[in-house]
């Protein structure tokens, strides 16, 4: 599973290729956020369930990135880019998840919730298993080699996004 910097690299990348050159901030009550960030965090609001206890339920699912896709619409009503924009973003998470090593069972995506609990997992595990005992310097070390994977497969595609939406 991929660490939260490839999550967001992903989310900027589908962002910026999903939106296009839309460069005006998004108004969340008197806050203004750049839609690099959006998109950012989008791609990693999936893991908010880490702080509920269980992981990979009905945050990383279609159903939720739909749903993020309609909190969207709330809140850059006349903006479609952005709302289309942020649930690719998320979608950008769910890609990730499947596309890694699982380690932890049940493993895999239960993306279909609610309309059925079936867990899936890709065969190609293009992103390490992230380790999670912190505690330990071996831990640390695995999480740099999957950062670096991260960066060297994922940074190129949000770099070459944000450079070809900025010339267009």
């Amino acid at each position: 599973m991929p660490t939260p910097i490839g999550h967001a690299l992903g989310g900027i990348a589908a962002g910026v290729l999903v939106a296009g050159r839309t460069t005006q901030p998004v108004s969340v009550g008197e806050r203004s956020w750049s839609l690099l960030w959006v998109w950012a965090l989008c791609g990693m609001l999936p893991d908010v369930d880490f702080l509920i206890g269980g992981h990979r339920g009905m945050t990383h699912t279609l159903g939720a990135m739909l749903a993020v896709g309609f909190g969207a619409a709330l809140i850059a009503r006349r903006r479609p880019a952005v709302w289309y924009a942020a649930a690719a973003s998320y979608g950008t998470h769910l890609l990730l998840d499947w596309l890694g090593v699982d380690t932890v069972v049940p493993h895999g995506i239960m993306a279909l919730w609610p309309f059925g609990d079936t867990f899936y997992v890709s065969a190609y595990g293009v992103f390490p298993a992230v380790c999670r005992q912190y505690w330990l310097v071996d831990c640390w070390v695995d999480l740099m080699q999957a950062v670096a994977w991260e960066l060297l497969l994922l940074g190129p595609v949000a770099a070459a996004a944000v450079l070809f939406m900025r010339r267009r």
